[in-house]
């Protein structure tokens, strides 16, 4: 999978039919050569539609300006199409869609992210105001500690020195939200046929994950945490404000590839139980003076 081309096409505004196979289209994009020459059946598989369908919705794109189909053959035998995906378009479309606005947050936005690129929020400068001289030509005296007095170079000094180092670049943040809102839009929209909702408070919890898990392990927790079989997550449609509130936890489950629910967790407990109470056991008849007797038998 491309990330790049994944990222991509979760921006596009398109239909659900068009919207989806460009999706499975950039899933099956090899992130290193750029390949992409999946069949007809493999599409269709992938979008749980029928091959004429995902054939109409691949010709749309075209002709929209999505992708670029080749065709390919060898020895007169026909092979699969090769794709390329048009990722110098930016976000839009030739044609008129009704897309459903994203829904209205208030007015303040979390800082660091904006609404729909998940990027770093303008900063508006803190207009800073100097004492000027009084009509009586003295300077008019600056009390202990005003915060509107301009800083010395020490104190700049000692702020460059001070600020964290570990903070990502603003651009590689956005860039790595972006992969993890991606990833988790994709297993989203393959498991319920819908977009997951995104505002404000979303990019918020996005930008967390990011904090708590890095960006090279979160895109693919968000990813595998929507494919877990878990009633409370199923009740919940696996929201991303449960990831977050155990993101180490599906990290670890991500990690070992095992998944554990209520059902598992509790077959584990009870064969724990069942081998301390087996140990308990032994220890007793061994304390008890019958280990010899119990060994022979």
């Amino acid at each position: 999978m491309s990330f790049q081309a994944m990222a991509w096409a979760v921006e596009q505004k398109l239909p659900t039919r068009e919207k989806f196979v460009l999706l499975m289209l950039a899933n099956r994009t090899n992130h290193d050569t750029g390949r992409c020459d999946p069949s007809h059946r493999r599409l269709a598989d992938d979008c749980g539609m029928s091959a004429s369908t995902v054939k109409r919705a691949i010709q749309q794109l075209e002709e929209d300006g999505y992708l670029v189909i080749e065709n390919r053959a060898f020895n007169a035998v026909k092979l699969p199409n090769q794709y390329r995906l048009c990722l110098e378009r930016g976000v839009g479309s030739h044609r008129t869609y009704p897309v459903q606005d994203e829904p209205t947050v208030g007015s303040h936005r979390p800082e660091g992210l904006g609404h729909s690129d998940l990027g770093v929020g303008s900063h508006r400068p803190i207009k800073q105001e100097y004492n000027q001289e009084d009509k009586t030509g003295s300077k008019t005296e600056k009390p202990c500690g005003d915060l509107s007095a301009p800083p010395t170079k020490a104190a700049v000094s000692n702020k460059s020195a001070k600020k964290p180092k570990t903070e990502p670049a603003d651009s590689d943040r956005q860039e790595a939200c972006r992969m993890i809102w991606s990833s988790y839009a994709t297993a989203y929209f393959a498991r319920y046929r819908t977009e997951p909702v995104r505002n404000a408070k979303i990019n918020t919890q996005v930008n967390d994950l990011l904090k708590r898990l890095g960006s090279v392990e979160a895109p693919h927790v968000a990813a595998y945490y929507v494919t877990i079989n878990d009633s409370y997550l199923i009740r919940s449609c696996h929201d991303l404000g449960s990831l977050l509130a155990k993101a180490e936890a599906y990290r670890t489950q991500w990690a070992t590839n095992t998944q554990v629910n209520g059902v598992t967790a509790r077959q584990m407990e009870n064969t724990q139980a069942n081998l301390n109470a087996a140990e308990q056991a032994k220890a007793m008849i061994l304390e008890g003076g019958q280990g010899n007797a119990f060994l022979r038998r």
